[in-house]
């Protein structure tokens, strides 16, 4: 398993304990050891499957939540 398929699945089981933005993009940056890459790859497995189940709401929240970790992620 790739770091960014980790880091898909981390981002839905967070999402889905709904936890708050803060603890949740706290505890998946550790998670990505500030891997911009793996955080930009499974962002965009997650808007694939968003595609395929737009009303789904924890796939919507891990996006979010992803989203959030790339603002705090330097851009080298």
């Amino acid at each position: 398993m790739t770091t960014a398929d980790a880091l898909r699945e981390k981002a839905l089981s967070v999402a889905e304990a709904g936890a708050e933005s803060a603890d949740a993009v706290r505890e998946l940056l550790e998670y990505c050891q500030d891997r911009r890459v793996a955080v930009v790859l499974a962002r965009q497995q997650l808007i694939t499957e968003q595609e395929a189940r737009p009303s789904d709401p924890v796939l919507s929240r891990a996006v979010e939540l992803l989203d959030l970790v790339l603002q705090r992620l330097p851009v080298d």
